[in-house]
C-alpha cells in the first residue's frame, strides 16, 4: 500500500511540473493566436525542419502591428508578459519613456525553449520615420520555439 502511495505520488509531481511548463506562457500563447485573425496585424510564420528527419526544429512568429490601428494591442501585449513573466526563466526588461516594457522573457516546456521578444521599432536605430521599414507597424513580437532543445549542445 505504502508502495502504491508512493508511486502515485510521484507520477502526480512529475504531472504537475510537466503540466506547469505548458502552461508557463499561457497569455502568451493566447495573446498570439489572437493576433491572427485580427484586422492591420502582419503575422509571418517561419518553420525550420531537419533535413533528415523532416522533425520540426525551430518555429517563429513574429507579430507587426501599428498602435495608431491597434492602440490597445500593445497593453495587452505588456499585461501579458506581466502575467507570464513568473514562469520565464530568463526576463530582460527595459525603461523606455518612463514605461518598463518587457524586451526578452525565456520558457522552458518540456523539451522546448520558447523566447518572447518585444520591440519598439521606433526606438531602434535607422527605423524612426523610415516608411519602408515601418510598413507593417512600430511595435514587433517575435516568439521563437526550438524543439528538443538541449541547452548544452546549443551554448557550448
Amino acid at each position: 500500500m505504502k508502495t502504491r502511495n508512493l508511486i502515485l505520488t510521484v507520477v502526480l509531481l512529475m504531472a504537475g511540473s510537466w503540466a506547469g511548463d505548458l502552461l508557463a506562457q499561457t497569455n502568451l500563447n493566447a495573446l498570439m493566436k489572437k493576433c491572427e485573425s485580427k484586422d492591420k496585424v502582419n503575422v509571418e510564420v517561419i518553420y525550420d525542419k531537419d533535413r533528415k528527419t523532416k522533425k520540426p526544429v525551430k518555429e517563429v512568429i513574429t507579430i507587426t502591428f501599428s498602435t495608431k490601428d491597434n492602440p490597445k494591442l500593445l497593453d495587452e501585449f505588456i499585461n501579458a508578459f506581466q502575467k507570464d513573466k513568473e514562469a520565464a526563466y530568463k526576463v530582460i526588461e527595459s525603461k523606455q519613456n518612463g514605461r518598463v516594457l518587457p524586451s526578452f522573457y525565456r520558457f522552458s516546456s518540456g523539451t522546448s525553449d520558447i523566447s518572447y521578444s518585444l520591440d519598439d521599432l521606433n526606438l531602434k536605430p535607422g527605423y524612426k520615420d523610415n516608411e519602408y521599414l515601418l510598413r507593417n507597424g512600430n511595435i514587433r513580437v517575435t516568439k521563437i520555439e526550438r524543439f528538443e532543445f538541449k541547452e548544452e549542445s546549443e551554448w557550448g
